[in-house]
């Protein structure tokens, strides 16, 4: 099992982490205790998410011309989707709310501003906290590469996460748990975004080693989930076991799509295929997929949805709505994409055929 396989099935690691996460949004839990500890977990998904995200960022980085580059493939890939959803959410779902808390939703800001004991309307946690990892990449980047022995670094920059949790249980922000104890995991990613893209001298780790880091991270996690009563402490250790899970599972997974890939030829194509679309849509599919289920869950459709759905079991309804949510997710990226490369045809100048080639630049071939 070697690191770059993360890189290869970068897009079907995000498509795994993408259902997983659904699964936890699902009320499904499944009948057996394996299965109800895997839901209970489902968020690691966003742990798998953003530490795949890191290693991306590193690649990206390093092919930037600028900061300035950076941050517009970053905005051009997230804002138009993100957008469109939360304008549409209060616009036609969410009436209710002020136009200060709706503009302070979509700008991210009230999700910061939460206390315990006061928190405003927000629509997510999740792309706010990604907002801000973006934001600080390339300063982080510029102290990264200063770094001598980068796990090092690593390391020690990941320390910034139970203090920021300590100054929160202090403070009241313990809200903001959920963006605290995800910074070491997306760290880690970074590193292993340097690790490839310097093309380190890489050894085959035994597979036992990350099936027992894997094992540890769900022995922690129950745990934690089982016999960790006060919400507090409970809300800032819950992630932490996702540092053993989600690099473990990332790399067991692109073993995995990989064997599947070459042994299994058109039929592990097939098989993967799921995974790329999860992966290729999963910010629409976040976005959306979570949104859905609130409108459906709601007081107005309840009755609608227990007759239409009477006669299936609860994982039916809740694989009908996935299903519905990838296609909607599909049909917003292409959507969006179509229209960004109208934009940019438009945006051309038309060259000017009459124009004579300067004396020193030849006259293009025909």
């Amino acid at each position: 099992m070697k690191l770059s396989l993360l890189s290869k099935y970068r897009t079907h690691i995000m498509g795994a982490a993408m259902m997983w996460i659904m699964w936890f949004h699902s009320a499904y839990t499944g009948t057996d205790e394996v299965s109800k500890i895997l839901h209970r977990i489902g968020f690691y998904g966003v742990d798998m998410f953003l530490m795949v995200s890191g290693l991306g960022l590193y690649f990206s980085m390093r092919k930037s011309k600028s900061i300035g580059e950076f941050y517009k493939k970053r905005a051009v890939r997230i804002l138009p989707a993100y957008l469109i959803v939360t304008i549409g959410w209060y616009a036609f779902y969410k009436t209710d709310v002020s136009f200060v808390d709706k503009l302070l939703s979509i700008l991210g800001i009230n999700y910061f501003r939460g206390t315990v004991s006061n928190r405003p309307e927000y629509f997510d946690w999740f792309l706010p906290t990604l907002f801000v990892l973006y934001l600080l990449t390339p300063l982080y980047d510029k102290l990264f590469q200063k770094a001598s022995v980068k796990w090092k670094f690593t390391l020690l920059a990941s320390m910034i996460s139970p203090i920021l949790c300590i100054i929160g249980y202090h403070t009241g922000r313990q809200v903001l748990y959920g963006t605290f104890v995800r910074i070491p995991i997306f760290l880690i990613g970074y590193w292993m975004g340097w690790f490839l893209y310097e093309k380190k001298e890489e050894k085959k780790a035994s597979w036992m080693v990350h099936v027992s880091l894997l094992f540890v991270g769900i022995v922690l996690a129950y745990y934690i989930h089982t016999y960790v009563k006060n919400p507090t402490i409970f809300w800032g250790l819950n992630c932490y076991p996702a540092l053993f899970v989600a690099p473990s599972l990332s790399v067991i997974l692109g073993f995995i799509f990989d064997k599947a890939e070459r042994y299994l030829k058109i039929v592990g194509k097939i098989l993967l295929f799921p995974f790329y679309v999860c992966g290729r849509y999963s910010l629409e599919i976040y976005l959306i997929h979570q949104r859905l289920m609130e409108i459906l869950n709601g007081e107005a459709l309840t009755a609608f949805r227990n007759q239409m759905f009477s006669q299936f079991h609860t994982d039916g309804y809740y694989f009908l709505l996935a299903v519905v949510s990838i296609a909607l997710a599909a049909a917003l990226h292409e959507l969006i994409a179509l229209v960004t490369r109208l934009l940019k045809k438009i945006g051309k100048k038309p060259k000017d055929l009459n124009k004579q080639p300067d004396a020193a630049e030849p006259a293009a071939q025909v």
